[in-house]
């Protein structure tokens, strides 16, 4: 029975580990989130710990700061040993992270456990205990994996008070409590950040040297950082705390299996799989994840699919199929969900046993993707931390060439640290980090007014480089709900009859009429109608009544949940008087639901056992997929156009439902219907119609796709839904467009069980094969399709992955499967669903964009309160702002330290410096002003083909970087070499620890590096179609005007008092020649700011580049031509000639 796991004949197959010897290390497999992880066995050593600590005192504690970034450092105080040996599991998830497990171990008494001790680790949340005869660690799970519904159905006592201690010991605590740190925990970890840690030197630094006031501005700017970065990061905690509930704090009701069956009150946290619990009448919130075992249960499950319409459940039929909560949802009470009310018969209760407690509930599966969210790795983020690497080899070169001039001048020790160390905070700026989300944090303003909103940021900029978009149908391209559009009968098997758009055409008795009323899986709750809307517009249309019997009703002995009739009986005598007498005569003409088979998808239909009142046999009423319900049925029950019709129908994008019935034998008692399997009822049955449904494309979708389509950005349809629908919806959307042919893969019948399936292709619309190759088509296949084409075609994958554009009838595993394929490709991917059956594919997505506000979309980066696709549009047009502002910030920052080290490294060779004042004014006034103000810039107003670029180190990024520093560099030694040829010019007289501000030197270099930032700001302020035009951003353009008028007002005649705070030379009117030298500075900048836009529009843009690029490669070879003999050589003829 579940609960009592046999622990002995676990399987670690898909775990791989050394088989020689005793194992030290094993790969174990997550099948849940499809983690791989690595995990080796280790021993603490004192002796190492000790060295360890001791290293660590000597160098001043550094070590332990490296720690909180390099954690693998850790293992220098272990020892390796055999996982079976092992006191602490290292565990490496990828290439990445790295942790230290302790192994615990305890006593456990189970019978069917040789041992008496249990060995375990634990690993973000998820417990991986040891089996001593397979030498190896398993996930607890795989324990109860392959348990049969007929196991599971058997014991329905429940577990006494022994198993259970024993099971909480092994599968712990039924709790999916997350944990909310303190402030001062929170605190360490932040302050331990390497940008933190840059910024506490840097400020250590300044402070030495005197720079107090932008040392004290940073320590401000950066303590509010780290307040606000606190505060958000507790709020996301408490959050999420809140979001995981406490549902494991409720008392529940078990059963208590022994001698005599009883029942206790307990706390839920005490669950174990095993447990039967009793489920009370008027609903309660599931504390785990539970299989129902007896009676029905309407379930409100908006918490995990975003669906607020309540589902019906009910028990599975006995078999011998292996459970699992995907495929038995429909029998599966899942934690964090609302159980609205229970329904039993007679007097016996509605029991569920638990099968997941913890965070292997599907609660507990979501908080758990949440807390430990899968990394990416963005071109944008990896090339920003070379270029900082290199920014640091630049800086190393800049300080070792400090020490050489300061030690050759004898300077004092001090001096020299100090100025050395200066050279890093001027290099590597300990402002870039913030500088850098500047434009990420604009763009998440502007998505929040639009009601967009994001739980990470960074993803914003991933929006810029989106390649291929993933759609579900349903809710996200079409309208959510479906309209009513006709009904088709069949014309005593011959043909369709005629399009019924009024139930009053149709004889109230008919099996058709009786189908439409009874096979559903609505329920009132409070009086009014709830359930699927299809199920809600099929009942509309009947005009019938539904009627849920209380506990005073005895008409059919509590054995019926619900019963249905028609709500006006007086256009048609619903009593048939030569059939029955006077008593009959008063018997209304009812149909009671005896037994309901919910939807199933892998069924993709549902049924209902049903009586009409007064009749001697029960009917089975079947409605799904056309496809389905044709196989259950007669095949001379079919009419002749039945394929001809569905396709019409499904092709101009309508939903198709399939209707039939059986009469069952009338011997058959409600037990008899309570206890037979569904399969062995659905064969040889009557097809009675179709049932057709509108389902129309949302007002937006149209204009929105065809946008993406000249962004060139690639779409993909994923969808549950029929595949031809989907095709339709997809030719409709213009997803498909009308150039574009489509070609339909399926599946054939193998001629032997051991061959594989053969594929059919089909032109849709041709009716033919394909005479082109696969990559001139755009492919459509369903989820089966997909699942045999993994399985028996790998070969085609890679094709089926670049030219799929419309998947149907795709579960949500196929779903996350396809947009990893994706990914695979190399591809940057977003999905765009509704919230229901979409979590593991927004999850996995580059850029997930849930269109519900339920708790499931928490997993999901962004969040639409539009319920519409412009929302994707909106992403894609901030994402390329967002990444083409960090991407020009990036290198403003960047040629600002480059400005800014030449500027020093020159003055440093004059005997000069820069003072407190100037510095202050160029980092804090300047460079932040500026920085700030190009992040404001709004985006483009059109999605255009071409993306802005995102690598750092590509030749078009790099090129153009370069002769900006050069530019750079060679004005200000021009600068330079124009004071040295002034005749009134007088060089400072140097000495061992001169260091003069207020000379011209200091003023020339101060002066044209500040125009320079100027020019480089307004040169990177230039970005559309990206972002908004130049002058849109007042703020920049308002930052430009006043700056560049106050340095020219520096440079051509400051007040006596401005000249003596920004100690620059103060403007003499009894200099002419002084005076006109000033005007010949004022060229410089205009001389750079012709050059620096020459640099950008020539050697920054692609096709400039490449047409550059292209001439002189034809020059190069026009030349080489000319250099070719008059005639050619035997090696050249003879290859013309063969050409």
């Amino acid at each position: 029975m579940l609960g009592m796991p046999n622990m002995n004949n676990a399987s670690a197959a898909s775990d791989e580990y050394e088989v020689i010897g005793e194992t030290q290390w094993q790969i174990l497999e997550n099948k849940v989130d499809d983690q791989v992880i690595k995990i080796f066995g280790y021993k603490y050593s004192k002796i190492r710990a000790a060295v360890f600590h001791f290293c660590c005192i000597i160098l001043c504690g550094i070590p332990y700061f490296a720690l909180s970034y390099y954690p693998t450092l850790n293992r220098f105080k272990y020892l390796k040993c055999s996982l079976k040996t092992a006191k602490e599991i290292c565990v490496m998830d990828g290439e990445k992270s790295f942790k230290m497990e302790k192994v615990h171990e305890i006593d456990l008494n189970l019978s069917n456990h040789k041992d008496n001790k249990l060995r375990y680790f634990n690993f973000q949340h998820t417990r991986y205990i040891w089996i001593n005869d397979q030498g190896a660690f398993i996930n607890v799970l795989a324990l109860n994996e392959k348990l049969t519904i007929n196991l599971l159905m058997e014991n329905m006592s429940g577990l006494n008070k022994r198993q259970q201690n024993e099971l909480m010991k092994l599968y712990g605590p039924n709790s999916v409590e997350v944990e909310v740190k303190s402030y001062y925990t929170l605190f360490i970890d932040e302050v331990f950040n390497p940008f933190y840690l840059f910024q506490v030197f840097s400020i250590i630094l300044w402070s030495l040297d005197e720079y107090y006031q932008y040392a004290t501005c940073v320590f401000i700017l950066s303590a509010g950082s780290c307040m606000l970065a606190l505060y958000q990061t507790k709020q996301m905690s408490i959050n999420l705390h809140k979001m995981a509930g406490s549902t494991s704090a409720c008392m529940v009701t078990v059963l208590r299996g022994g001698r005599e069956r009883s029942e206790c009150v307990a706390s839920a946290c005490r669950l174990v799989p095993g447990d039967v619990l009793v489920l009370p009448p008027d609903g309660c919130l599931m504390p785990c994840d539970a299989v129902l075992l007896t009676g029905s249960c309407i379930v409100n499950e908006s918490m995990l699919t975003g669906e607020s319409v309540p589902v019906m459940k009910g028990p599975p039929c006995p078999s011998q199929e292996i459970y699992s909560t995907e495929t038995h949802k429909r029998h599966t009470l899942f934690a964090g969900t609302h159980v609205i009310q229970t329904r039993f018969y007679g007097n016996n209760q509605v029991l569920a046993k638990v099968v997941r407690t913890g965070f292997y509930t599907a609660k507990g599966e979501l908080i758990k993707s949440i807390l430990f969210p899968k990394e990416f790795d963005f071109q944008f983020y990896k090339d920003a931390v070379k270029f900082v690497i290199f920014m640091f080899c630049i800086a190393a070169i800049g300080m070792a060439y400090c020490i050489w001039l300061y030690v050759q001048r004898g300077s004092a020790v001090g001096t020299i640290i100090l100025r050395t160390l200066d050279i890093i905070t001027i290099v590597v700026p300990p402002a870039l980090p913030a500088a850098m989300t500047a434009g990420i944090v604009y763009s998440q303003r502007r998505l929040r007014a639009r009601r967009v909103f994001c739980v990470s940021p960074p993803r914003i900029i991933m929006c810029g480089k989106l390649q291929a978009m993933c759609f579900d149908k349903t809710g996200t391209l079409t309208e959510d709900g479906l309209d009513f559009y006709t009904i088709i009968p069949t014309n005593e098997g011959e043909k369709f009859g005629r399009k019924v758009d009024d139930v009053s055409s149709l004889s109230v008795k008919s099996p058709l009429v009786q189908a439409l009323a009874s096979c559903h899986s609505l329920t009132s709750i409070q009086g009014e109608l709830k359930g699927d809307p299809l199920d809600l517009k099929m009942f509309e249309f009947t005009q019938w009544v539904l009627e849920e019997p209380g506990p005073e009703n005895t008409r059919y002995d509590n054995l019926t949940p619900a019963i249905v009739k028609p709500a006006t009986s007086h256009n048609e005598d619903l009593q048939d008087l030569d059939n029955y007498d006077p008593f009959t005569m008063e018997i209304p003409y009812e149909i009671g639901l005896l037994r309901r088979f919910h939807f199933s998808s892998s069924q993709q239909s549902m049924g209902v056992i049903a009586r009409v009142l007064g009749q001697p046999s029960m009917v089975y009423y079947v409605k799904g997929a056309p496809e389905k319900v044709a196989g259950m049925c007669t095949p001379t029950t079919l009419p002749e156009n039945f394929s001809s019709v569905l396709t019409e129908y499904t092709s101009n994008g309508f939903r198709v439902i399939g209707l039939a019935y059986k009469k069952l034998d009338r011997k058959m008692k409600w037990v008899d219907a309570q206890r037979l399997k569904r399969e062995s009822i659905e064969c040889d049955m009557t097809f009675l119609g179709f049932l057709v449904m509108q389902n129309s494309l949302k007002p937006e979708t149209t204009q929105i796709i065809k946008e993406l389509h000249e962004a060139k950005m690639r779409q993909v349809m994923v969808t549950g839904d029929n595949i031809m629908t989907a095709m339709s919806v997809a030719r409709l959307c213009l997803m498909v467009q009308p150039h574009q042919k489509l070609v339909l893969i399926t599946l054939g019948q193998p001629q032997t069980l051991d061959q594989r399936p053969p594929l059919c292709m089909e032109v849709v619309g041709e009716g033919c094969q394909p005479k082109l190759p696969l990559d001139a088509y755009v492919l459509a296949l369903e989820g089966k399709t997909w699942a045999a084409l993994r399985t028996h075609y790998p070969e085609m994958m890679e094709t089926v992955v670049d030219r799929g554009g419309v998947f149907g009838r795709f579960g949500p595993d196929q779903k996350t499967q396809l947009v990893a394929a994706l990914q695979a490709r190399g591809l940057v991917v977003g999905m765009c669903g509704d919230g229901a059956n979409d979590c593991g594919a927004l999850k996995a997505a580059h850029v997930g964009i849930s269109l519900s506000e339920a708790d499931a979309s928490v997993a999901a980066p962004f969040t639409s309160q539009e319920q519409n696709i412009r929302c994707v549009k909106l992403l894609a047009l901030e994402g390329r702002c967002a990444l083409s502002t960090s991407f020009a910030i990036f290198k403003y920052m960047a040629l600002y330290s480059l400005i800014q080290f030449f500027s020093i490294l020159i003055l440093y060779n004059y005997y000069s410096i820069l003072g407190n004042n100037q510095f202050l004014y160029i980092d804090l006034v300047l460079t932040t002003l500026l920085a700030l103000s190009l992040g404001r810039a709004g985006p483009g107003g059109k999605l255009c083909a071409r993306s802005p670029p995102v690598s750092l180190v590509a030749l078009p990024s790099l090129l153009p970087l370069t002769a900006q520093v050069l530019l750079v560099l060679l004005l200000q030694l021009a600068a330079l070499y124009l004071l040295h040829d002034q005749p009134w010019y007088t060089p400072v007289v140097g000495g061992a620890d001169v260091e003069i501000i207020l000379c011209w030197e200091n003023t020339i270099i101060f002066i044209v590096s500040a125009f320079q930032y100027l020019v480089m700001a307004c040169v990177y302020a230039k970005d559309y179609p990206f972002r908004q035009p130049f002058c849109a951003n007042y703020q920049m353009v308002a930052a430009l005007i006043t700056q560049s008028v106050f340095v020219t007002l520096l440079l051509m005649c400051p007040w006596s008092w401005l000249a003596d705070y920004m100690e620059v030379e103060v403007f003499r009117t009894e200099q002419p020649q002084q005076n006109m030298f000033r005007v010949y500075i004022l060229l410089i900048p205009l001389l750079h700011l012709i050059l620096a836009i020459a640099i950008e529009a020539s050697l920054s843009e692609v096709k400039q580049l490449s047409s550059f690029t292209g001439l002189f490669r034809r020059r190069c070879d026009k030349a080489h031509d000319v250099e070719q003999p008059l005639y050619p050589t035997r090696d050249i003829a003879s290859r013309d000639n063969a050409c």
